[in-house]
């Protein structure tokens, strides 16, 4: 892939930037986590140091419909501004439909953003005609989403391969932490959480050849203690995992990677026991891990050299089942080991337990893309782009 410190850009003007704002948010669209806004910021800076205008572009939630107010980026276009220090004007679904990108080519707002793309049927169709709208009026386009690269999107896939394109200076480093952790031949460590074992299961098997350990927490962990004859009461289960725990353990014996659960864990009602105590004649929940498994986790992280973690370790919304994973965010922390973090919700577990993200090796602001790169699927946004 091409560097975009290496672009001349003696002759862009119009610079397209497809960018991840799909932020969290609370029911009055305050912004929660502005990680992914200011992992675009520097990109976004250097094209404006080179005297370009910037049209960015992005997706914010699943919409159903091809407007829906509560998707649009009209409730959070101040608060985009004001975290990155430039001022962005809007344009409106309904602009873009009437007139196209003639609002962003006669202002001299020299940065505008595209509400909401998925309002446009074009964008999931991976739209040929409805990407050359936009990139028609544009002179370089750069991916700055990595976290979205997974879709087979208009402005992921299709728009990057219409005009010169580039990385933006973000993707280029999650590709290479991705790499890194791939090729690398140091001992390593997975921390898996997250609910369902089926959105996990090639990574779990992909990971089973690259591991020394996994330790499986979350509400993922509930299936496995299930398959190994551990009571797990009401709790979150992801039906029909059997076959699929099966497999991975199948594949680790071969491959001499060692599966670790939790030891200890949290209940609905804030008692602490251990597994083996666990009984089906009670009603209950698993909502976190507690304190032994914590010291199981840190007995593998001293015998490791890199560790990826990627999904919280319990029911991190309610702060009192967000204690297993602020334990581990600030272990890792502290740990000598290169520490990445695979995205999602674990951005929101290290938030929570109050850690810098300075503290580890590598953060990636994607989820699903960062896991499917990790599987060697070839990813829609890294083609396009090659």
């Amino acid at each position: 892939m091409k560097n975009l410190k290496q672009i001349n850009f003696h002759n862009i003007k119009n610079v397209g930037i497809r960018v991840d704002f799909n932020v969290p948010t609370n029911d009055f669209f305050q912004i929660n986590d502005d990680t992914r806004i200011l992992r675009a910021k520097d990109t976004i800076d250097l094209v404006l140091d080179n005297k370009c205008k910037i049209l960015l572009l992005s997706h914010f939630g699943r919409p159903k419909e091809l407007f829906d107010e509560k998707f649009s980026f009209v409730n959070l276009i101040d608060q985009f501004s004001n975290t990155l220090g430039h001022e962005i004007c809007l344009l409106s679904h309904k602009e873009f439909l009437q007139n196209g990108l003639q609002q962003f080519n006669e202002s001299a707002n020299r940065i505008t953003l595209l509400d909401n793309i998925r309002f446009f049927e074009g964008e999931k169709q991976n739209d040929e005609k409805f990407s050359k709208l936009i990139t028609n009026e544009l002179d370089l386009f750069i991916n700055e989403a990595f976290s979205a690269s997974h879709r087979s999107h208009a402005s992921v896939n299709q728009m990057a391969r219409n005009i010169f394109s580039v990385p933006g200076l973000n993707f280029s480093k999650e590709v290479m932490a991705i790499n890194d952790i791939k090729n690398s031949t140091k001992r390593k460590l997975a921390i898996i959480g997250g609910s369902k074992v089926s959105t996990k299961i090639k990574i779990l098997l992909s990971l089973t050849q690259s591991c020394t350990n996994i330790f499986i927490g979350g509400a993922m962990a509930n299936n496995f203690l299930k398959f190994q004859g551990i009571a797990v009461g009401q709790s979150l289960l992801d039906e029909g995992s059997e076959e699929m725990i099966k497999d991975i353990y199948t594949l680790a014996n071969k491959t001499g990677c060692e599966i670790h659960l939790p030891t200890d864990v949290v209940l609905n009602d804030e008692q602490t026991l251990s597994i083996d105590r666990l009984s089906d004649q009670n009603q209950f929940s698993i909502l976190d891990l507690s304190n032994y498994s914590i010291e199981v986790l840190e007995q593998l992280v001293q015998r490791s050299e890199i560790v990826l973690w990627n999904g919280p370790m319990g029911m991190i919304e309610d702060p009192r089942f967000a204690q297993g994973s602020s334990k581990l965010a600030h272990l890792l922390a502290n740990s000598s080991c290169d520490v990445v973090i695979g995205g999602g919700d674990t951005l929101l577990a290290i938030n929570i337990a109050g850690v810098s993200f300075d503290r580890y090796h590598f953060v990636s602001t994607a989820g699903g893309a960062f896991l499917e790169a990790l599987e060697d699927k070839e990813l829609p946004g890294i083609i396009a782009l090659q």
